[in-house]
């Protein structure tokens, strides 16, 4: 008898913005579906760069039935203002939840995934109130139990994005959600999955234990590279210099991230560039332009302030010749660019914070600094400027090493584990 596949229907609000949503709601369902689940993508406004996928796609609001001049306020309000930035992605993720309760109940999913559950994550629970037996899973990267923020009125004073922020910070984690949350937990099935265990660690004990035996780590898969250039060609594609050692910072800013720290670095180390490429918009993180203005940098410093498609993506790290991952002290959460600079075959020079810290130590896929240790990090770029030949290669093999160890095959038959099981308690009327 063959046995009946899996019905996922997988959640990604926010693909449309730049950072990893767009790559998770392209390559995750594909792993899904090759791992033998029957995969939905359901995105609210699309994938950022508007890439096909192999999946079925619905999308809450088709950018084929919006006028030009919308469009064009949609993509404003999405890029410049962060306040408003930050209301929409509220509405976009209800409604995107909204309609996949909906399709659940229609075409009979036997899950939804809910891909970056926080910030937003009192919303399936809610939505879940009137609800009974829905299976969930819902994965947490844990920025908001680890950014840092100073008290309200210093904010309110600094910056008001920044004062909005902290208080929505406070209201997220208000134990005034526990016993709503309980309801809801008692009522559905629900699992939240993290890609560390020192996430996993601080939901479990979220809001006096309310997850409490509902969280599981799955570590993040990465798909595998299919082609490469060299570093002369990479360069001469992106216009950088081809002569000069370059340093590689990719992504969004936020406020996990430690840039300022690798500003200050690299001010005193001479003949080396350093690429910040990737969108700063809205975020309350260092404005990288501004960084290299306060500390005089403009002519070592090259940015990029636009999202980097895909394809476009391994040139910035077959060019780079290490990437910096500089994070604050606090911030615990998954570092997805160590899955990406692994993948390219690209070292790192990573900051020791958390599981960032212990995989580059584990693998050795490169050099460790202190956390916001402007010294320590500067002594390690001038270490791996010192490098023979020989030693950057280990670096790069052991790179194919982390990429065989995380791939994305090994991620998705571990979903398809977390489904079975969760299929399993149902059925035996479990829901605690």
């Amino acid at each position: 008898m063959t046995k009946k596949r899996i019905k996922v229907l997988y959640v990604c609000p926010f693909a449309h913005y730049s950072g990893h949503p767009p790559w998770a709601a392209i390559h995750e369902p594909e792993a899904l579906a090759q791992a033998g689940a029957e995969v939905t993508l359901l995105t609210s406004y699309g994938i950022i760069d508007e890439t096909k996928v192999k999946v079925p796609h619905v999308i809450v609001l088709p950018r084929s039935r919006f006028p030009y001049l919308l469009q064009r306020l949609v993509n404003l309000f999405f890029t410049r203002w962060a306040l408003l930035r930050w209301a929409i992605m509220l509405l976009a993720n209800f409604l995107t939840l909204v309609l996949a309760i909906r399709l659940k109940r229609k075409l009979k999913y036997d899950i939804i995934h809910l891909r970056d559950g926080d910030p937003f994550l009192f919303l399936p629970l809610l939505l879940s109130l009137p609800l009974r037996g829905y299976n969930w899973v819902v994965s947490l990267m844990g920025g908001n139990l680890f950014y840092t923020h100073p008290p309200l009125f210093k904010t309110l004073r600094k910056d008001l994005r920044q004062f909005v922020y902290t208080v929505a910070l406070k209201v997220l984690n208000s134990k005034l959600w526990r016993q709503l949350y309980r309801r809801s937990l008692a009522r559905n099935n629900f699992l939240f999955l993290t890609q560390s265990e020192a996430v996993k660690r601080d939901y479990e004990l979220y809001l006096e234990g309310v997850f409490s035996g509902k969280v599981v780590c799955l570590i993040l898969g990465h798909s595998r590279m299919t082609k490469g250039v060299s570093k002369e060609k990479a360069r001469r594609h992106l216009g950088l210099p081809q002569d000069k050692p370059l340093f590689l910072s990719f992504g969004a800013s936020h406020p996990g991230k430690d840039l300022g720290v690798v500003f200050r670095a690299l001010k005193n180390v001479p003949d080396v560039f350093l690429v910040q490429a990737g969108k700063y918009a809205f975020s309350v993180g260092q404005d990288p332009t501004k960084l290299a203005q306060s500390y005089a940098m403009q002519d070592k410093v090259i940015i990029r302030d636009y999202y980097i498609p895909e394809q476009e993506k391994l040139y910035y790290f077959f060019a780079a010749d290490a990437v910096i991952l500089s994070y604050t002290k606090k911030f615990l959460s998954t570092v997805s660019l160590l899955w990406d600079a692994c993948n390219f075959g690209t070292p790192v020079i990573a900051s020791d914070n958390g599981q960032l810290g212990e995989l580059v130590q584990t693998f050795k896929t490169g050099l460790l600094f202190k956390a916001q240790d402007v010294a320590s990090l500067r002594k390690a770029i001038t270490r791996f400027l010192s490098l023979k030949t020989g030693e950057r290669k280990v670096f790069k093999n052991n790179c194919q090493k982390f990429s065989d160890e995380f791939s994305i095959d090994k991620w998705a038959q571990g979903c398809l584990e977390i489904y079975e099981g969760m299929l399993s308690s149902k059925e035996q009327g479990d829901y605690s």
